[in-house]
Order: C-alpha cells, then sequence, then structure tokens
C-alpha cells in the first residue's frame, strides 16, 4: 500500500486500484488526525464503542474530507456473520450528517450507488475491498474468524453475480491491514468452525508455534492467518492473482498505526477503511 499524510491524518491506498482512478476512491486511515480521547486516540471510527458521539462525527467528518471527491460514508454494525447489504437509494436519506450507519448486523455492503463511501470501522478483522470495473459495482467486506470460516469472501462473489453480473476474472480485491498469525491465537473452537465449512477448511491458514505463557512454561499455540485464508479462497473462488493486493500489515505488529483489539484487551478504537463509486 501507499502511503499519504494529509494534516494530522495518515492514510493509505491500495497500488492495485491506482489504474481505476477516475472510476473509484478509497483510503485506509490509521489512527491518528482526530479528536477522540484515549482509549480510542484519536480518529477513532468506531460506531459500538464508547466514545464520545460528537467526536466520532468529527472524525467521520475528517475522513470525509480526506478522501479525493469527498463520499458519504454508509456503513453497518458488524455482526460478525456473513449478512449482506445493497446499498440503495432506499437505504439513504439526505445525509446531512457526514455518516450514516445502518443498525443492522451485517458484515457485506454491495453497490453501484455512486458517491457513496462505504466503509468498515475494525480493530483487528479483515475487510476486504471490491471492485468491479467492468459493471461498476463494489463491495466492502468484514471478516473476523467467524465470517472467514464461513467463507464471506466466496459468498460475496456470488452476490456480486446475483446482483450485477460479476464475473470473479473481472473483479480486483483489496484485503487490508489485520491481525496476523504472529499475533493472533486462537483456540480449537476457531478451528472446528474452519473445519464444518468445506470451502473455509480447505483454503484454512493455521499454524502451531511454541510459546511461553506468563509462568515461563513453552506450550503449543494455534494461530490464524486471516488474511491469507480469505486470499486463498479469493483465489479458488476464481479472482486472478495479480488482481488481489493484500497489505501485509498486522495490526497487533504495528499499533503505531492502527487499533488492535486483541493486544489492546479490547479497549480501543476502530480504524475506518472505505471505498466508493466516484460521482
Amino acid at each position: 500500500m501507499e502511503q499519504h499524510t494529509t494534516g494530522a491524518i495518515n492514510w493509505f491506498q491500495f497500488h492495485l486500484f491506482k489504474q481505476f482512478e477516475g472510476l473509484i476512491t478509497h483510503g485506509v486511515f490509521a489512527r491518528q488526525g482526530g479528536v477522540s480521547r484515549p482509549p480510542f486516540a484519536t480518529l477513532n471510527a468506531g460506531p459500538t464503542v464508547a466514545d464520545d458521539p460528537a467526536a466520532l462525527m468529527e472524525n467521520y467528518a475528517r475522513i470525509r474530507a480526506t478522501l479525493p471527491g469527498h463520499p458519504r460514508l454508509f456503513s453497518a454494525i458488524p455482526g460478525h456473520d456473513t449478512n449482506m447489504l445493497e446499498v440503495t437509494e432506499a437505504y439513504l436519506d439526505d445525509q446531512q450528517t457526514p455518516a450514516l450507519i445502518v443498525r443492522k448486523d451485517l458484515d457485506g455492503l454491495l453497490t453501484r450507488k455512486r458517491g457513496i463511501g462505504l466503509f468498515w470501522a475494525v480493530a483487528d478483522c479483515t475487510t476486504m475491498l471490491m471492485l468491479d470495473p467492468v459493471h461498476g459495482a463494489i463491495g466492502m467486506i468484514h471478516a473476523g474468524w467467524r465470517g472467514t470460516s464461513q467463507a464471506i469472501a466466496v459468498k460475496a462473489i456470488h452476490m456480486l453475480e446475483d446482483l450485477y453480473g460479476t464475473r470473479p476474472s473481472d473483479l480486483y480485491v483489496g484485503v487490508g491491514p489485520t491481525i496476523g498469525a504472529c499475533c493472533y491465537e486462537v483456540d480449537e473452537k476457531v478451528r472446528a468452525a474452519f473445519e464444518a465449512h468445506p470451502i473455509a477448511r480447505e483454503h484454512a491458514h493455521f499454524t502451531t508455534l511454541q510459546a511461553t505463557n506468563r509462568a515461563g512454561d513453552t506450550y503449543s499455540s494455534l494461530r490464524l492467518d486471516i488474511a491469507a485464508s480469505n486470499q486463498a479462497q479469493l483465489l479458488a473462488a476464481g479472482v486472478p492473482a495479480d488482481h488481489i493486493e493484500v497489505s501485509g500489515i498486522c495490526t497487533g505488529d504495528r499499533r503505531d498505526l492502527f487499533f488492535s483489539n486483541r493486544m489492546e484487551n479490547s479497549n480501543t478504537g476502530r480504524v475506518a477503511v472505505v471505498l466508493a463509486l466516484t460521482q
């Protein structure tokens, strides 16, 4: 990804999408440049944390102003499942506020509506920014271990196909910063969830590392690579390898840039990841 600085805001863009600058605008925002107080300091975008609502609205306004084209922001409450919504005019209002948050449990947003910045607020989970330049359609997918274990990436591709005629070979996908296997210890319940789904099972990326607990004892630590698992699902669904860009950034390691729910003991903010079709 390519890093930008706008005032105090640090944000990133995928190299993969540079060829589509006239069609889309997008950004992966770091945690700096907002007005939220600790522990949400400072550019918190999470509507489900106990941040000051006024600070949250100011942060949304800054994110919107930073993005080229200044799209209206639209999001939902992540349900950690595979429910998705096509964002049409029926879900939009005059939107005097900088962001509209639908109070539904969703993990996928799809649209061909221009000027709408689909976004997720995340702190370790993966985001997948999907673009079909042939049919002028986009998708924004939120995937933690639960969504990944249910092959949400594949479901999103099928929905884009049903709604807009998207072919997997047409898709370009950016996989955002997420917690890496270096930091993401999971239990056997997580592995069992992947085993229960044929696609997720076949393309899961688990490893076992030797770790040391607080008592100094060595034990076998099961780790999950969410980004690699989703990348493998995308490839299996028919997305060409050169149409996928994975950020390679672990949010657990890079807490100087991104919030990490796991590494900050669930007491932290959420960064915004936005994708929009330009007006």
